[in-house]
């Protein structure tokens, strides 16, 4: 990065995009405890009030920026935020942390490199762009609507970027779920044909009201979709290892497309996540 004397104030969007990664409420935000530590090497003491950890990072850099007339305070709290010495004990989280914060700074050209120093990177256009050049599937995945129980399942694989185990234990979710719902044991079809019935049981869970044929239909159609995911997806990674197998990222984010679909059905159909 340029030295201090060269850098000017960053744009505000940006300041609050890197502050809405690194200060999210959930994992692998930082607590407060740890924001203002990483603020003593950009020489501030203390986050200023705000409503949220978010909005008082981005006051606290932005006025900081503004006042000094440089942004070498907010390149001093990321190095310091993504230093790798501060995620020994949880390299997953600063590898979290890392590949949500390229996927914006890619669109200004900058990047967070192996070290957790803020760097010159390529710049990207869209956000489609962004997601390719950052290398991070999840935001890929985010901005296609991916459903969140998928991302709880598989987040370490994403970030690793392991497309061959992240599809495995993406297809695991849904029949998980099911059985958590139910209280039933099984999988694949077997599980499939208790839940959601036969032509001589009803039912346990109904994705349509099935009112008439076409209802039933449907609803016979979802159950299959099931059992072709399970065939499809789940049964051969479970039966091989990685090595020698491959995944093209585009067949990877359809399946993702798919599973998250299933996923929606049974949230309109009140299956608890």
């Amino acid at each position: 990065m340029p030295s201090a004397a060269n850098t000017s104030v960053f744009d505000q969007q940006l300041t609050c995009s890197v502050c809405d990664v690194i200060a999210q409420t959930d994992r692998p935000g930082l607590t407060v405890t740890e924001l203002e530590l990483a603020l003593v090497p950009a020489r501030l003491d203390h986050l200023d009030e705000g409503p949220n950890k978010r909005t008082r990072l981005l006051t606290t850099l932005h006025n900081a920026q503004v006042r000094r007339g440089t942004g070498n305070t907010l390149i001093a709290f990321i190095n310091a935020a993504m230093s790798p010495s501060r995620y020994v004990r949880d390299p997953q989280r600063f590898d979290q942390l890392r590949g949500e914060l390229n996927a914006v700074l890619v669109l200004y050209g900058l990047r967070i490199n192996e070290q957790g120093q803020l760097a010159r990177g390529p710049s990207a256009t869209t956000l489609s762009e962004a997601a390719r050049f950052s290398g991070e599937l999840l935001s890929e995945l985010r901005r296609r609507g991916c459903h969140p129980a998928l991302l709880d399942y598989c987040s370490e694989e994403l970030v690793r970027q392991s497309l061959f185990h992240a599809v495995s234990e993406a297809s695991k979710s849904i029949p998980d779920r099911i059985r958590r719902h139910t209280g039933l044991a099984g999988d694949g079809a077997g599980l499939y044909d208790q839940v959601f019935g036969t032509n001589t049981t009803a039912p346990l869970i109904r994705i349509t009201d099935m009112r008439d044929d076409s209802e039933v239909s449907e609803h016979k159609g979802f159950k299959n979709l099931l059992v072709g995911v399970h065939g499809h997806y789940r049964n051969p990674r479970a039966h091989r290892t990685r090595l020698g197998s491959s995944e093209a990222r585009d067949d990877f984010l359809d399946a993702f497309s798919l599973f998250s679909y299933l996923h929606r059905r049974l949230d309109a159909a009140g299956v608890s996540s």
